[in-house]
């Protein structure tokens, strides 16, 4: 349980900049199946599939063909103009089976948005406001007299992060939830609210537990039925789905990920696919999820020096926005640029944050036709 504890510790990451070359790109190793002869005993490794990469132009053909060389495994799609512009999919799940442009995969910290959105979904209905004190929802802690939901979503809340050394595998998702927030609530913040940025996971736990308390909902519950349903996301869910649910990229941290309920409520608990990550994005952007105000409040500014929205980093190139995750081994990034009319959506399970962070701006840099 010490090294599970450990292990998720380190789950719910966001990196946010690029700091390594492709050279760091490594490659998890891959279980083998063994078959058991009269004479002797045969270890055989699952064949690695073939890229499969659609594009046409040179730029988009470029781009796909630069992740095969660096043996990028996971998924990569381009929507540009409205149109499936490229893709890439390549690489093997614990299972043996192969990923394919379709498999749904963990996307780690690019949850949150989804979380950013049903707040704001819950302020447009008149249902809470993001000027709203904690206290309001935790009269518990002493802290929240001080403390906005502003500044929990744009990380300027000071609150402390999660200690998931705490929770168990045995509890409930209530029992884990009430012994992390107890512990926030015993914690004076690291700061005083608005003072300054600071990226922490508990920010958007103790956020998607107000969607409970105010939705008088679970929080996918409320997810389902106001965003994957109504957009038609048929293969987004919980990681907490996992185990029921065969069709899920069983990844080289399977049982890792499934294994604590409540922990990653709202901060990254999302698995998709590339056609649900581009129809939400999409959504996002254009007043399909959201109205067009909540957009402009989640895209605004709020750390200078961090460029942070409400789950969203804004100064991607052409005037990118978008998020990334690490969940496990997996690595996720999202990305809107309404200067390109293009979204992109790319999920890892073999290849380091920082340099899946790296491997993004160079799909960038060569979808674009610029030289490194």
């Amino acid at each position: 349980k010490k090294i599970f504890s450990l292990i998720l510790s380190a789950l719910i990451i966001c990196s946010v900049t690029a700091c390594s070359s492709n050279e760091n790109s490594v490659s998890e190793p891959v279980q083998t199946a063994t078959t058991q002869t009269a004479t002797q005993t045969v270890t055989e490794e699952p064949t690695e599939p073939t890229a499969q990469i659609t594009g046409t132009d040179e730029n988009a053909k470029k781009a796909m063909e630069n992740l095969k060389k660096i043996g990028y495994s996971g998924v990569v799609s381009v929507v540009k103009d409205g149109k499936p512009y490229c893709s890439y999919a390549k690489g093997l799940l614990e299972d043996g089976t192969a990923i394919t442009i379709d498999t749904p995969m963990p996307v780690g910290s690019v949850s949150k948005q989804f979380c950013a959105c049903a707040i704001m979904l819950l302020q447009e209905q008149g249902k809470l406001n993001v000027s709203d004190k904690l206290e309001k929802y935790f009269p518990e802690y002493t802290e929240g007299k001080n403390i906005t939901l502003h500044n929990l979503l744009s990380m300027r809340s000071g609150v402390p992060e999660l200690n998931l050394s705490l929770a168990s595998m045995d509890k409930t998702d209530e029992e884990n939830t009430k012994i992390l927030m107890d512990d926030i609530f015993s914690q004076s913040p690291l700061f005083e609210p608005d003072d300054m940025y600071t990226y922490t996971n508990a920010n958007y736990f103790l956020l998607g537990n107000i969607v409970e308390k105010v939705s008088g909902k679970k929080y996918f519950e409320f997810l389902k039925e106001n965003f994957f349903e109504p957009l038609g996301m048929t293969h987004t869910g919980s990681i907490n789905e996992l185990p029921d649910n065969p069709k899920w990229a069983d990844g080289h941290t399977y049982t890792k990920i499934d294994g604590q309920p409540g922990l990653t409520k709202g901060a990254g608990d999302i698995i998709s696919n590339t056609t649900d990550m581009h129809i939400w994005l999409d959504a996002l952007h254009t007043g399909k999820s959201i109205s067009l105000e909540s957009y402009k409040t989640m895209t605004t500014n709020y750390s200078s020096g961090s460029f942070y929205g409400y789950a969203l980093v804004l100064n991607y190139p052409n005037e990118g926005i978008g998020h990334s995750g690490l969940i496990g081994s997996y690595t996720a990034q999202d990305y809107i640029s309404e200067e390109l009319n293009m979204t992109v959506f790319m999920d890892s399970n073999n290849i380091r944050a920082n340099s899946h962070t790296n491997c993004f701006y160079n799909v960038l840099d060569d979808l674009n036709g610029t030289e490194e």
